[in-house]
C-alpha cells in the first residue's frame, strides 16, 4: 500500500526501488509502510479508488492533507487502489486482507472514500467497521454491481443504485462533483458555431466509461445530427491522438478533454502516465476541459467547470462536523452548484477567438489588467486628495455663509422684537424699584414702556422718571408687595388684578429684569377671558344639575397615568367602593375600577375600550355590573358606559378618553320583566296550542262514548245491556261536564273576571259532603277517609271555590290511587286554615313537582283531563289569600296541600222543625203537580223523560205562561229556566213569589259559574239545577225538596 504523508507525524516510506519493484511483482497494489496497528492514534483513512498520480484525488488528498495538520493528536493515512491496475476479485480480496492487516485493529475517526468504484469495498468495510462514519468523494451520485468496476464498462440504468438510498443504512454522505456535460456541449457550440462533430478524448478508467455512455445518450437525444468521435488512451498512443488532432477542423469539430491515464511498461511491470494533458493541449485545435484541473497551467482554451476551492470547503466543514461527532447520516448530500464557463484568457486569443463570444459571467484566468487596474493605487491617493480639498472648500464656504447668515438673523430678529414690543397686544412697564432704609421696597420709578401703554394710558414722555405712585397711586398697594417677593426671590410672579378706573381686568406678570433693582412688568388684557369664564361656569353648574337629576357620571380615562377621573355621585361612590362628599371628584387607579365591574362583564368591557383605544371602532356603548361593597353588604348596579376618544398625540395614539356612565339597574330590571313576560306568553300561547288539541281529544272521547251507545241503546233489548249502556253514557256525561266547568273557569281567569263570593259555613259539613261525593268515584280498593280533628269549625269564605279545591284535589287523588287510602281533611295553623289530601298512588318525580301547578301540564298523557284543574287551584288559593304546594315521594304517593286565612263564621241559628211552626200538608205521592217552565222542546222532554213516572207535570213556554199556571194549577214545586222569552225566570219567580212564599221553586239555567248560583239563590228561589241535568240529582233535589214542605203518603 502507499501512503503519501505531506505532514509531520506521517511516517515516509522509503523510497527504495528494490523493494517498490518486489511489492509490485508481488501484487498489483502498493504497500505502504507504517507503524504497527496497535501503535496508531487518532487518525482518518483515505481510500482513493484512482491512481495517487491522478490530478483530481490528488487535489482532494492536498486538500484533506493541510487540514488535518492543524489539528493535534490527529494523522492522515492514504491508501491508493489504483484501480486501472485490478483486473480480477483476488486483487480485491488482496487489498482488503491488507488493510485489514493494517488498520483492523482501530477503527479510524472517519473514512474517506474517493471514487464510487470503492463500492467493491462496501461488505468489506461494514464488516470490519460496522456503522463508520463515511464521507464519498464521488462523480456519480450511485454505484452498481463489482462486473461493471473491474471490466471497466458503464452501468445501465437498471441496474444504478443511488447513494442516498445507502445513506442511513452505511452512514454515509456525499459530495457530488457531476460532469457538466450538456452545459459544456452548448458552450463548444457557443464558441464554435459551426460544430458539427465531437471528438471526445479520454481513458479506459470505469468513470471515463461511464461519461462515454451518458455523452453518446445526450448527443443521440439533444443533438442527433452531431457526429460523435471517441479517443481512448488504450486504444492509441499519444502520437497517434496528436496526428488525428492534426487533420481535423477546428471551425466545425469541439475537442473535449477527460483524462488521458494510460499504461507503460518499465523494467518488466506496468507504470501509470498520468500528466500527458500537457503535450496534447499543445496541439492545435482548441482542447476544452471536462475538469477544472489544470486550466490555469495546461494550454487548454476553458470549459463548463465549478470551482475547486468551493468543494474543498465544503468537504473540510463536512470532515469537521464529523470528528465534532455528527453523523455523516444526517448530513445532506451536496451537490456543486456554482459551475461557470471558465477559460484561459491566452490561449483563448491564441486560437483567434473573440472573449467577447464567452457568455457574460464567464471566468477569464490570466487576463491582462487595464490601466484602472495597474494604476489603481495611485489614482486612488490623488483622488482622495482632491476630494479632501474639494471638502475643505465646501466647509469653508459654508462656514461663512453660517456667519453671514446669524449676522443677518441677528439683525431681523432685533427688528421682529423690536417690533413685537411695540405692537404686542400686552402692556409693557420697565420700573425701576425705590427701597426704604430696612431695604423693603417702597415705591418704582418709570423706565419705559411700549407702544400699547401709550396707546391705552401715557405716552413714554410723559410717564419716565416719574414714580409708580404719582401714575397709579391706586395700583401701588397692591403691585409693591409682590414686587419686594419678586426681587428678593428672584422668581416671577403671576397675579389677577383688577383696573376699576377703566373696569378692565388684567392677568399680571412681574419678573426681574436685566438691570439691577429692576422690574418688568406684563399685563394682559383679560377681561374677555374673564367674562367667558363666568359663562362657562355657569353652563358647568347647570350641566352639573341635569347630569345630577340624570343620574349621569362624567369621567375622563388618562391613558398615560391610566387613571380615571370622575365626578362622584352615587353610582360613582358605588363604583369606587367609597363614600365622599358630594360634588367631589375620585381619581380612581383603572385596575380598580375595572376590580368594580362584575368578573362575568369585566373582559367583555376590556375589549371594548381595547378596541376604541386600538381604533377599531369610534365611540364605546357598553352595558355592565358594578358590585361594591357598602356596610358590609354587597350590593350590584346595571351601568351603562359611552365613552370616545378625547385627545392624541402626534403619531394618532389616544392618550385619553372622556365619556359618561348612566345607572339602568332599574331599566335592566323593565326588561328583564318584560323578557320573562314574553317568555310566559310564548310558553303560554304554546301550551294553549297544545290546550286547544287536547281539547279536541278530551271532548271528542267522552262524546264519542255518549254519541256512540246512545246509538245502540235504542236498539239492543237486554235490560242489562242497556243498563251498562247508560252508565257509561252517564259517565261520560259527568267526565265531558267537568271539561267544560274547568274550560269556563279558566275562560274566567284569563279575563280576570273570576268572582269569589264569601259566605258562613260550618266546615266539618262541607267536608262531609265531600267525601260521600268522592266515595262514588273512588276505587272499591281505595279508603276514603275524611280525618275530623275538631267537633265544629265555622268560617267564613268562599265555600263554592273551597269545594271546587277539595272536589279538584280529590278527584285528582282517585285518578292516580288504585289502593291503599285517600285521606284528607284540615287543622288551625298559626291563624290559617292547613287543608291536605295524602294518597298512596304513584306519587310524583322530583324533577316534576314544581310542574304540576303549570296550566295544561299533565304528567301522565294517558289519564283522562285538561291539566287545567291544579293550575285553577292555584289561582283559586292565591285569590283568596293562600299558599299551595305538594309533597311527593315517586311510587309511594302524593300529599297536595293548601292554606287559607281563618276568618271565623257566624254560627247558623238552630231551625225550628216546620211541623212545630205549623202544621205540615199530607200529599197524596201520586198527586203530585209540578210546574215546568222552559222554552226549549228538547229539554222539556228531557225533564218529561225523568218525572213523568212519579209526578203530573204541568208545561209552561215561558215566563208570563209559567205565572197564569201556577195561578191556575197550584203546583206543589215549579222547576224554573231562567233565560226564557217575554218574561225571564227571575221575573217570573218574583210574581210567584207575590202569589206563595212557601212553594219550593229550583232555578234550571245552563250558567254555571258561582256568582250565577249566588244570584239564584238570593232571588227568591230554593235551589238551583245547572245544566245539563243529571237525572239522579234532579229527582234526589225534588224528593229532598218537596219532603221538606210536606209530608207525603
Amino acid at each position: 500500500m502507499n501512503m503519501p504523508t505531506t505532514r509531520p507525524g506521517l511516517r515516509f516510506r522509503p523510497l527504495v526501488w528494490a523493494l517498490l519493484l518486489g511489492c509490485i511483482l508481488t501484487y498489483p497494489f502498493s504497500p505502504a509502510v507504517s507503524r504497527p496497528p496497535g501503535d496508531k492514534r487518532d487518525y482518518i483513512l483515505v481510500i482513493n479508488t484512482y491512481a495517487e498520480s491522478t490530478p483530481w484525488s490528488r487535489g482532494i488528498i492536498a486538500d484533506i492533507t493541510a487540514h488535518v495538520e492543524q489539528i493535534e493528536n490527529l494523522e492522515l493515512y492514504t491508501e491508493h487502489m489504483t484501480l486501472l491496475l485490478v483486473d480480477s476479485p483476488e486483487d480485491i480480496r488482496t487489498f482488503e486482507a491488507n488493510l485489514l492487516r493494517e488498520y483492523g485493529k482501530k477503527p479510524p475517526q472517519a473514512l474517506v472514500l474517493i471514487g464510487t468504484p470503492a463500492a467493491l469495498l462496501r461488505n468489506f468495510i461494514n464488516s470490519i467497521w460496522q456503522d463508520i462514519p463515511t464521507i464519498v468523494c464521488a462523480e456519480q451520485d450511485f454505484i452498481g454491481p463489482d462486473k461493471y468496476y473491474l471490466k471497466r464498462q458503464p452501468i445501465p440504468a437498471s441496474e444504478q443504485v443511488p447513494l442516498r438510498a445507502l445513506a442511513d443504512q452505511d452512514n454515509l454522505t456525499l459530495l457530488y462533483s457531476p460532469a457538466y456535460l450538456d452545459q459544456s456541449i452548448d458552450l463548444m457550440k457557443r464558441i464554435l458555431p459551426g460544430m458539427d462533430r465531437l471528438v471526445f478524448i479520454d481513458d479506459a478508467r470505469y468513470v471515463n466509461r461511464q461519461t462515454e455512455h451518458d455523452l453518446a445518450e445526450l448527443l443521440g437525444s439533444k443533438y442527433p445530427g452531431m457526429k460523435y468521435t471517441v479517443y481512448s488512451a488504450d486504444k492509441i498512443g499519444i502520437d497517434q491522438l496528436l496526428d488525428s488532432l492534426s487533420t481535423i477542423d477546428v471551425k466545425q469539430t469541439g475537442v473535449l478533454f477527460s483524462s488521458w491515464h494510460y499504461l507503460k511498461n518499465m523494467s518488466g511491470r506496468n507504470e501509470i502516465m498520468t500528466n500527458p494533458f500537457k503535450v496534447i493541449a499543445s496541439s492545435s485545435v482548441p482542447l476544452f476541459s471536462l475538469r477544472p484541473t489544470g486550466l490555469k497551467s495546461s494550454g487548454m482554451i476553458g470549459g463548463y467547470v465549478y470551482g475547486e476551492n468551493e468543494y474543498s470547503d465544503r468537504l473540510i466543514a463536512t470532515i469537521d462536523a464529523v470528528l465534532e461527532g455528527k453523523q455523516p447520516r444526517d448530513i445532506p448530500f451536496y451537490t456543486l452548484a456554482g459551475a461557470q464557463p471558465v477559460f484561459n484568457y491566452p490561449v483563448l486569443l491564441r486560437h483567434n477567438i473573440s472573449p467577447n463570444a464567452c457568455p457574460t459571467n464567464t471566468l477569464f484566468f490570466d487576463k491582462p489588467s487595464s490601466f484602472m487596474e495597474r494604476y489603481k493605487t495611485e489614482i486612488g491617493v490623488c483622488g482622495s486628495i482632491f476630494l479632501l480639498f474639494l471638502i475643505f472648500q465646501q466647509w469653508r464656504i459654508a462656514v461663512l455663509r453660517k456667519v453671514d447668515a446669524a449676522h443677518q438673523k441677528e439683525m431681523e430678529t432685533q427688528a421682529k422684537y423690536s417690533h413685537l414690543f411695540n405692537n404686542m397686544p400686552i402692556l409693557y412697564m420697565q420700573e425701576r424699584v425705590v427701597f426704604d432704609a430696612q431695604g423693603t421696597a417702597i415705591d418704582t420709578v418709570y423706565v419705559d414702556v411700549n407702544a400699547h401703554f401709550e396707546r391705552s394710558f401715557y405716552p413714554l414722555d410723559e410717564v419716565a422718571g416719574k414714580s409708580g405712585s404719582t401714575v397709579f397711586p391706586e395700583s401701588m398697594p397692591q403691585f409693591m408687595p409682590i414686587i419686594d417677593i419678586v426681587l428678593k426671590e428672584k422668581r416671577s410672579v403671576t397675579f389677577p388684578y383688577y383696573h376699576k378706573p377703566v373696569n378692565i381686568f388684567y392677568e399680571v406678570v412681574i419678573c426681574p429684569s436685566y438691570q439691577q433693582d429692576t422690574v418688568d412688568i406684563f399685563c394682559i388684557d383679560s377681561t374677555a377671558l374673564h367674562n367667558a369664564q363666568k359663562k362657562v361656569d355657569s353652563v358647568n353648574r347647570k350641566l352639573a344639575l341635569a347630569l345630577n337629576v340624570a343620574n349621569i357620571i362624567p369621567w375622563k380615562w388618562n391613558l398615560t397615568n391610566h387613571t380615571i377621573l370622575c365626578d362622584l355621585n352615587k353610582a360613582a361612590k358605588m363604583a369606587a367602593g367609597m363614600s365622599l362628599a358630594n360634588n367631589a371628584s375620585l381619581a380612581v387607579d383603572e385596575e380598580c375600577y375595572f376590580s368594580k365591574v362584575h368578573k362575568e362583564d369585566r373582559e367583555r368591557v376590556r375589549a371594548a375600550y381595547r378596541n376604541l383605544i386600538e381604533g377599531h371602532t369610534e365611540k364605546v356603548c357598553e352595558e355592565f355590573r358594578v358590585v361594591s361593597n357598602e356596610s358590609g353588604h354587597w350590593h350590584m348596579e346595571w351601568v351603562e358606559a359611552q365613552a370616545t376618544v378625547e385627545t392624541r398625540d402626534c403619531d394618532g395614539r389616544p392618550l385619553s378618553l372622556v365619556g359618561t356612565s348612566l345607572v339602568i339597574s332599574e331599566r335592566k330590571q323593565m326588561e328583564q320583566e318584560l323578557l320573562t313576560a314574553r317568555d310566559r306568553t310564548e310558553e303560554s300561547n304554546r301550551l294553549k296550542s297544545a290546550f286547544l288539541a287536547n281539547m279536541s281529544h278530551e271532548i271528542r272521547t267522552p262524546l264519542n262514548a255518549i254519541v256512540g251507545f246512545s246509538g245502540i241503546l235504542a236498539s239492543t233489548d237486554e235490560e242489562q245491556e242497556k243498563q251498562e249502556y247508560m252508565s257509561i253514557i252517564e259517565s261520560n256525561n259527568t267526565l265531558l261536564l267537568q271539561l267544560i266547568s274547568d274550560i269556563l273557569d279558566l275562560s274566567k281567569i284569563e279575563a280576570g273576571t273570576l268572582e269569589f263570593v264569601h259566605t258562613d259555613f260550618e266546615l266539618n259539613k262541607l267536608m262531609r259532603e265531600k267525601e260521600n261525593v268522592m266515595r262514588l268515584k273512588t276505587d272499591q280498593n281505595v279508603e276514603l277517609v275524611f280525618e275530623q280533628r275538631y267537633e265544629t269549625c265555622h268560617v267564613r269564605t268562599d265555600r263554592n271555590r273551597l269545594s271546587q279545591l277539595m272536589i279538584n284535589l280529590l278527584t285528582n287523588a282517585a285518578k292516580f290511587t288504585h289502593r291503599g287510602s285517600i285521606r284528607f281533611g284540615y287543622e288551625l295553623r298559626a291563624g290559617q286554615l292547613y287543608f291536605w289530601v295524602a294518597d298512596t298512588g304513584c306519587g310524583i318525580p322530583a324533577e316534576r313537582k314544581d310542574a304540576v301547578f303549570e296550566r295544561f301540564v299533565k304528567l301522565n298523557s294517558f289519564k283522562q283531563g285538561t291539566g287545567l284543574g291544579l293550575s285553577i287551584c292555584r289561582t283559586i288559593v292565591e285569590h283568596l289569600g293562600g299558599n299551595i304546594g305538594v309533597e311527593s315521594e315517586e311510587g309511594k304517593g302524593s300529599t297536595f296541600w293548601f292554606t287559607l286565612p281563618y276568618v271565623p263564621g257566624k254560627q247558623e241559628p238552630a231551625k225550628i222543625p216546620a211541623q212545630m211552626l205549623q202544621a205540615v200538608p199530607t200529599v197524596e205521592k201520586d198527586k203530585l203537580v209540578i210546574l215546568i217552565a222552559e222554552d226549549n222542546e228538547s229539554n222539556y222532554r228531557l225533564f218529561e223523560s225523568i218525572l213523568r213516572h212519579e209526578y203530573k207535570l204541568v208545561h209552561a213556554w215561558n215566563g208570563r205562561e209559567a205565572v197564569d199556571l201556577f195561578n191556575r194549577h197550584t203546583p206543589h214545586l215549579v222547576l224554573m229556566d231562567i233565560n226564557m222569552p217575554v218574561m225571564d225566570g227571575y221575573e217570573a219567580t218574583a210574581e210567584i213569589r207575590k202569589q206563595s212564599a212557601d212553594v219550593p221553586i229550583i232555578a234550571v239555567t245552563a250558567f254555571a259559574f258561582a256568582s250565577d248560583e249566588q244570584k239564584v239563590l238570593s232571588s227568591g228561589f230554593d235551589g238551583y239545577m245547572p245544566k245539563p241535568i243529571n237525572a239522579r240529582q234532579l229527582k234526589t233535589q225534588v224528593l229532598d225538596m218537596l219532603r221538606k214542605r210536606m209530608t207525603l203518603i
